[in-house]
């Protein structure tokens, strides 16, 4: 089933809809990072001061999108798939490893303080790039599949009900 061809259902489009503003500040922060490996100097621990208000105000989008997926997007389709397809167990693995990779950098970020230095941060900014090259990843994953999958499988009711949950939120 090719990806493009697929007219998606609102709560389907919402949720690709929120992909693009979450990789538009992806790409913001992968930037960051880039900064922080290749400067040198005082600029360095600015970048990553920067990268982590950057990350921190992420994260809590990402959260807030991912719990559509995990709370009803994902049960609805896994009631409708049976236990022996793995898609839903993927989508969930890759939504804690971005979590962990996020969780991460903020832990670390947060142990290393205001008395951060060059190499630290260098080394924390690698988890924010990890982060970002598994949600890349998985998006590009959800959209070419999950998505149009849930458009097959999925009753009208079903897209109707995840719509006004979405809408609820």
């Amino acid at each position: 089933m090719e990806a493009s061809n697929v007219i998606l259902s609102a709560p389907m489009q919402q949720l690709k809809d929120e992909h693009v503003l979450l990789r538009k500040e992806m790409n913001q922060f992968y930037e960051i990072t880039e900064e922080i490996e290749f400067e040198s100097g005082p600029v360095v621990i600015q970048e990553f001061m920067r990268l982590y208000e950057r990350i921190q105000d992420f994260n809590s989008k990402l959260k807030a999108h991912s719990k559509k997926e995990d709370d009803w997007l994902f049960p609805m389709m896994a009631s409708r798939l049976g236990e022996n397809d793995k898609i839903i167990e993927v989508m969930e693995f890759e939504h804690e490893k971005a979590e962990q990779h996020l969780r991460e950098f903020l832990t670390e970020a947060v142990q290393a303080g205001p008395a951060i230095n060059i190499d630290e941060a260098q080394a924390i900014a690698v988890y924010a790039v990890q982060a970002y090259a598994t949600l890349i990843q998985h998006f590009d994953r959800e959209e070419k599949v999950l998505f149009p999958l849930a458009e097959k499988i999925l009753t009208v009711g079903e897209k109707e009900e995840l719509e006004r949950r979405f809408q609820a939120r």
